[in-house]
């Protein structure tokens, strides 16, 4: 099967999955119809024992949602009322038998790091940038995100996180707990390329048999974690219906277009067109 918003390269047990949606990697509804493809071909695949996901973009890993399909009233919806695409997306990686990277350089933002956030290993470089910006724009992070970042994390560098808005370097996001290790640029593909080697030498009844052990050590969170996801899902749409969002996001899309240079600083960019509200 052929996509159009990545390309893959196996090497024997590791399939390598390069994003590549110019101009700008924005996650577009295609690029998730095409990932949730991907994650099913993946179920039932008996070769592939690690999945690495990099970018053909040196400066947007993935630059965030694309947000004509955020607004669009014909997006696809999720089957679970609850649990909106984005989530489901995540949920669905999460629980693929593959152990499943994201390898960072440059800028993941918003959608972008909610999807990688579901991932099971995440290494950067230490220059990456990495941002939920979604509070600037009078929402919040809906994909799984606000939840993801504050298990991570915890509550307090959570909430700096994700209402200060700004660009976190990969360094910043190792302290936080965002990834497993930055790296310098230089030395990030060989140490991946390392990890990854290494878990494909396991066999896949080792690989299970660690993550069915995770799966019970963290099945009490199962709840909470499905919980948190409807009240982001109800935020949203509480957002949706309210005032500020569509009013920042009307002026945003003008102000601050899905092009390469807004992009490149887009918090700077954000902080210049959104309000200060008393």
């Amino acid at each position: 099967m052929s996509y159009s918003t990545f390309s893959l390269q196996q090497d024997g047990a590791i399939l390598r999955v390069t994003l590549s949606n110019p101009p700008i990697n924005l996650m577009s509804g295609k690029m998730m119809q095409e990932l949730f493809q991907l994650g099913g071909q993946l179920i039932a695949d008996e070769k592939t024992k690690v999945v690495i996901f990099d970018s053909a973009d040196p400066d947007f890993f993935i630059a965030h949602v694309d947000l004509n399909d955020l607004m669009d009233p014909n997006a696809p919806v999720s089957a679970s009322p609850d649990i909106n695409i984005l989530q489901s997306l995540a949920l669905s990686w999460q629980a693929l038998p593959q152990v499943t990277i994201a390898k960072v350089k440059g800028r993941v933002r918003g959608g972008g790091l909610e999807f990688i956030m579901g991932l099971q290993m995440r290494f950067a470089a230490e220059d990456a940038r990495f941002c939920s910006p979604e509070a600037m724009a009078g929402f919040l992070a809906c994909g799984g995100g606000t939840t993801r970042v504050s298990l991570a994390a915890g509550p307090a560098r959570a909430l700096e996180f994700l209402l200060t808005a700004r660009d976190f370097s990969g360094s910043e996001a190792e302290r936080y707990g965002l990834v497993n290790r930055a790296l310098p640029v230089r030395e990030l593909d060989a140490y991946v390329e390392d990890v990854a080697a290494r878990v494909a030498r396991r066999s896949r009844a080792v690989i299970a048999m660690h993550r069915e052990v995770q799966k019970q050590a963290f099945a009490a969170v199962v709840e909470p974690l499905f919980a948190s996801f409807a009240a982001e899902n109800a935020a949203m749409r509480a957002a949706l219906d309210g005032s500020e969002m569509k009013q920042i996001l009307a002026v945003t899309m003008k102000e601050v277009p899905q092009e390469r240079a807004s992009e490149l600083d887009l918090p700077e960019n954000l902080d210049r067109v959104s309000p200060t509200f008393p």
